[in-house]
């Protein structure tokens, strides 16, 4: 037959096998747990970057909108607005007059931002002419235009600071477009009439480091013309990406790169964030900032005509949405009920199995308290009853033994029988108002056998002015009873083997005034033993609590006495607390009193 063996496990084996429980059962609850909220989150993350994504996506409407409204203005420019002079019907006069192109202002001092270089215009004959320059410019060498160059530089100082400006951009103009390929191509077939139709969109040559030329194709009668604009590269793109992203709106700060793709991958790099004024700001970054390519939003690359670009938005992580904050809220709370839950659980069961190893104390104890004096009464009786004890002065000895230990076992009883009704709320304890100085004859008096009886001293102090006059709220019965357990309590510890001094073998009852409430009287109850460890400070007062030492496996008692001194004390609106003293230890018992 197999046999269970919990029951053969001691105290310490106990606990280790509930700690273990309480372990196992907190992981079964939250790996399956942790594993739904991650994979939970996860979702809600995705949720998050899709929302991201989808707002994103509008960039392309925005790109294509821009670009579309950039190049709907650069192709409404009239065709003879690329020359100095045009021509301008006046409706008054009805008569046309010569009137200087639109494109021909120009700054003295231009910004160092700025993106426009100037426009140009080649005719069929492949001449060279801007809007902000009067003259035709009719070599295509650059050689050549360079010694033109040098002549007009000898006679630069008969043109006023404007003109020198227009020739000088007129000519830098020039130059650029001759580092051209795809332009002088396109001029080629402009006298050769290579075109079967005009192409009056703008469209951009890439093939000049740091510039974007926008050209298109016209008739001017009857022959094909090349008209367009010179840009600078790196403003003419940040100004782009920052009037788009300003358009778009983010939560949370975002890294924009714009690469060109054909051109061995060369960036520039914006960093959008919000202000706290609820403005957006768009600035061009000196460096790449690689926290922010974390997380990929969304990659553009077809915005014509810049079809070799791309347009990637990246940030470092997604900022918490309402639903994440509000799950990341239940989740702790949700983990903290469950922490909370699984310790109060460990805990009551600590409580449980210190309560019952304290039961088997208790029976251990009380078996031995009523063990040993019964069979002493038990002996002494059967030898007076068989008249084996003649003598007088032996057979009052006897009765005297057999009187005191029924005596003790009849206040070990009554104890117990107490303890149970105070904790079942059945103890009648009715506390009155009682002269302190009955108090003091009371403690004189049912303390003075037991400490008589092993030889201690027994002082009483009133420090109380007025003492006569003061009134304690007790209950004298259970006064008493308190004050008994206590001495007892004391004399009992009190380790003789250790203690060598008569000195100590004292008790204080000392009263005086609360320091704090002037309504209430203190009791100190002072014995000089060995005292106790601050350990066993906090457990003293526990139901069936002894210390663990040599001296308290080897004297009698329950550990329900000091127990049962709280319960008595509390049943008469009092307080009691111990305090460690050198030596020795001192009960300090508060009691309700009127002066």
């Amino acid at each position: 037959m197999l046999t269970s063996d919990k029951y053969l496990l001691n105290h310490t084996q106990r606990l280790r096998r509930l700690r273990y429980l309480a372990i196992a059962f907190l992981l079964f609850l939250l790996i399956p747990l942790g594993t739904i909220l991650y994979f939970g989150f996860q979702q809600l993350e995705k949720d998050s970057l899709i929302n991201y994504q989808r707002a994103a996506s509008k960039l392309e409407l925005v790109v294509d909108g821009n670009l579309t409204e950039r190049r709907l203005i650069s192709n409404s420019l009239p065709i003879d607005a690329f020359d100095y002079y045009r021509q301008v019907y006046n409706p008054y006069t009805k008569q046309s007059q010569r009137a200087i192109s639109p494109l021909s202002r120009v700054e003295y001092e231009q910004p160092r931002d700025t993106w426009l270089v100037g426009y140009f215009q080649y005719c069929n004959k492949g001449h060279f002419n801007s809007p902000i320059w009067l003259d035709t410019l009719h070599d295509n060498s650059l050689s050549r235009i360079d010694a033109d160059n040098a002549n007009l530089l000898a006679s630069d100082h008969v043109l006023n600071p404007e003109l020198l400006v227009r020739k000088n951009t007129a000519t830098k103009i020039q130059q650029l477009l001759l580092q051209s390929n795809s332009v002088q191509q396109t001029i080629t077939k402009l006298s050769q009439q290579g075109f079967s139709d005009k192409d009056v969109f703008f469209n951009v040559f890439f093939d000049v480091p740091d510039y974007f030329i926008f050209y298109r194709v016209v008739t001017v009668a009857k022959q094909y013309w090349l008209q367009g604009y010179i840009v600078k590269r790196k403003p003419y793109l940040s100004q782009l990406v920052m009037d788009i992203m300003e358009q778009m709106h983010f939560d949370t700060s975002v890294l924009v790169e714009l690469k060109d793709e054909k051109h061995a991958g060369v960036s520039e790099y914006f960093f959008y964030e919000n202000l706290p004024d609820g403005q957006v700001k768009v600035s061009l970054l000196p460096k790449l900032d690689k926290r922010f390519q974390q997380q990929l939003i969304y990659k553009y690359t077809h915005f014509p005509p810049f079809n070799g670009y791309s347009l990637t938005l990246s940030t470092n992580s997604l900022p918490m949405t309402s639903a994440m904050i509000y799950s990341s809220i239940f989740i702790i709370i949700l983990i903290f009920a469950i922490l909370s839950a699984c310790y109060g659980f460990y805990r009551l069961g600590v409580k449980q199995l210190a309560l019952g190893e304290q039961r088997l104390n208790f029976v251990s104890s009380v078996s031995h308290e009523l063990k040993t004096p019964l069979t002493s009464i038990r002996m002494y009786s059967q030898m007076l009853k068989e008249g084996t004890v003649i003598s007088e002065e032996h057979q009052k000895k006897y009765f005297d033994f057999i009187y005191g230990e029924s005596e003790r076992l009849t206040r070990l009883i009554d104890n117990i029988l107490q303890l149970s009704a105070l904790s079942q709320q059945q103890q009648n304890v009715q506390p009155e108002y009682t002269p302190l100085t009955l108090l003091v004859d009371n403690i004189r008096s049912k303390t003075s056998s037991i400490i008589d009886k092993y030889s201690f001293q027994q002082n009483i102090v009133l420090e109380v002015a007025n003492a006569e006059l003061v009134l304690v709220l007790v209950e004298q019965d259970a006064f008493s009873q308190v004050v008994i357990n206590i001495t007892d309590n004391a004399i009992k510890f009190f380790n003789r083997k250790k203690i060598d001094d008569s000195a100590r073998q004292k008790i204080d009852f000392i009263f005086r005034n609360h320091p704090q409430n002037r309504h209430q009287i203190v009791l100190e109850i002072r014995d000089y033993g060995e005292g106790i460890t601050q350990e066993q400070e906090s457990k003293i007062f526990e139901l069936f609590y002894r210390g663990n030492n040599e001296l308290t496996r080897t004297t009698q008692g329950t550990g329900i006495g000091l127990a049962l001194v709280k319960g008595l004390v509390s049943a008469q609106h009092g307080e009691i607390k111990v305090e460690r003293r050198e030596p020795g230890l001192a009960m300090l018992l508060s009691f309700q009193a009127k002066y």
